[in-house]
């Protein structure tokens, strides 16, 4: 059996680590087996699956707490358990300094996965690129992604965020019926699905909301998601005075049943590799306005509008109340022809790993 050991600084309830579990729950585990390596001291989103799954944790000491500890905590999990194999999971050119020393532990094969195109901090990544940097497998979720972090003269290869594209096929009745459980009804719902961070702008979000309810009065947004800025995210919320058109729905695993009751999508991020939630929105025949720092890439079906974020909220809700969603069309073959069926791409990754395994 093949054993792979993927680093994450945390196993939070975001789009990378989604990404990372939508694989593993579809890879053929008597074949193959995800360990997980986390560097933090409270217990993750997704422990007990990984677990149920014969997936193994392990911790490392705290980076921010000693760096020098942390490097060794790896290097010894990696040594002790030999893993041949370990993937780093990163945003930026810190993951480098994992690999190091999971190389310094013996590992044979390094990967290195971009998930953005940019980094929350600019000068430790710029540090890392410059003096951390080492011969290993690239990967990315998008060519932006990849060319970011490894440069255009680069080989890497691109890992579509893949999905269940049959799960989030539009369905009229569970429109109806989720409507009707949030008291939606004669709503004209904007959805939001992501971490609360920075990084998914929701400052800019409120602020688009604020002039919406202006000139579409029964203008509804629902946010999914959880995250260490929720809780001054609902105090701008009371700040701006629209509390009452904000629907906060925290931890959700169905997402694909709220996605049937928007009726547009919006993501203001600062900067994406290749949002997983885009692809799911697409696949439930929803219309998306979404900034700019998205890659165009991300436009699968032809139906996102991208915007720049120096553009005024005036272009903005424009483009959303315009682009409302009213038919749905069902574009969940189109996602899945185009490359994001997790059933086809599972198995694309687990040929992937097994090839290293022969070298």
């Amino acid at each position: 059996m093949i054993r792979v050991l993927h680093i994450f600084h945390e196993m939070a309830n975001g789009g990378v680590e989604h990404f990372v579990m939508n694989y593993y729950r579809h890879m053929d585990r008597e074949k193959i087996q995800f360990d997980f390596l986390v560097s933090v001291e409270t217990e993750g989103y997704f422990d007990d699956e990984i677990k149920a799954l014969g997936g193994r944790m392990f911790y490392a000491y705290p980076f921010k707490k000693n760096p020098i500890r942390n490097y060794y905590d790896i290097a010894k999990i990696v040594r002790e358990n030999k893993y041949n194999i370990v993937h780093r999971h990163t945003g930026s050119a810190f993951g480098y300094f994992d690999l190091r020393a999971a190389r310094r532990g013996g590992a044979k094969h390094l990967i290195i996965h971009s998930h953005n195109n940019q980094a929350g901090n600019m000068f430790v990544h710029k540090i890392c690129k410059n003096f951390l940097e080492i011969p290993c497998e690239k990967l990315a979720c998008s060519q932006d992604a990849g060319l970011w972090l490894y440069g255009e003269h680069a080989s890497f290869k691109v890992i579509n965020n893949a999905i269940e594209c049959e799960k989030f096929c539009f369905n009229r009745e569970t429109r109806e019926r989720m409507r009707a459980n949030f008291n939606l009804y004669e709503k004209f719902v904007i959805g939001h699905v992501g971490r609360f961070s920075e990084q998914k702008n929701h400052k800019r979000l409120f602020e688009l909301l604020a002039d919406i309810v202006k000139v579409q009065t029964n203008a509804v947004l629902v946010c999914v998601g959880t995250g260490e800025l929720l809780d001054w995210c609902k105090g701008y919320v009371e700040k701006l005075k629209i509390e009452k058109n904000v629907i906060f729905l925290g931890k959700r695993t169905d997402i694909n049943n709220i996605m049937c009751a928007f009726d547009v999508f919006v993501l203001p991020s600062a900067y994406e590799g290749f949002p997983f939630v885009l692809v799911e929105a697409q696949a439930s025949g929803l219309h998306c306005v979404v900034s700019e720092c998205v890659p165009k890439e991300c436009n699968i079906t032809g139906n996102v509008e991208f915007l720049s974020l120096k553009d005024n909220n005036r272009s903005w809700y424009d483009k959303i109340l315009y682009v409302r969603t009213s038919e749905r069309e069902q574009c969940a073959e189109q996602v899945r022809k185009a490359g994001f069926n997790i059933n086809s791409n599972a198995q694309d990754l687990y040929n992937y790993y097994e090839k290293l395994t022969e070298v």
